[in-house]
């Protein structure tokens, strides 16, 4: 499974609670195998430079969210599998990650799959949407801007 490059960012963050934030995003550099890869890019897009040096049990749930995918991209996927990453978090701290993942989106150049039952997310971050019931694919419409 880790040999196909697929990244997947969960509800829940899955940070090493022992490791500053620093460390947590090298970790993605660490699965790559490389050494800093496109670090100073990666906290530059998602705002994280005031926070390199923390550890995630003193971050909020929106900017533990914002790490959790930048370890995803610095471990230089293919395909981004986001999973619900704003069902956990309350509305203001929906607020603050939604321009970084508007920002990711816009500049990614792979694949980003954004699994949602939230409409107002879908229609801010998607190009296209796959609606599916019960495991089957209900439609598939494209979002114009």
């Amino acid at each position: 499974v880790h040999k196909r490059r697929v990244r997947v960012v969960f509800q829940e963050n899955r940070l090493f609670p022992h490791l500053s934030v620093r460390q947590n995003l090298l970790y993605g550099c660490w699965i790559a195998g490389h050494a800093n890869g496109k670090l100073d890019e990666v906290v530059q897009l998602l705002g994280l430079e005031d926070l390199l040096a923390r550890r995630p049990r003193s971050l909020s749930g929106g900017e533990r969210q914002r790490v959790a995918i930048g370890r995803a991209l610095l471990a230089d996927p293919m395909a981004l599998l986001l999973d619900e990453p704003l069902s956990s978090l309350d509305e203001a701290r929906k607020r603050e990650i939604l321009p970084y993942l508007e920002k990711l989106v816009g500049t990614a150049k792979i694949p980003i799959l954004y699994v949602s039952h939230a409409h107002e997310e879908i229609e801010r971050l998607a190009g296209t949407v796959v609606t599916m019931d019960g495991g089957r694919v209900k439609s598939v419409d494209t979002i114009k801007r």
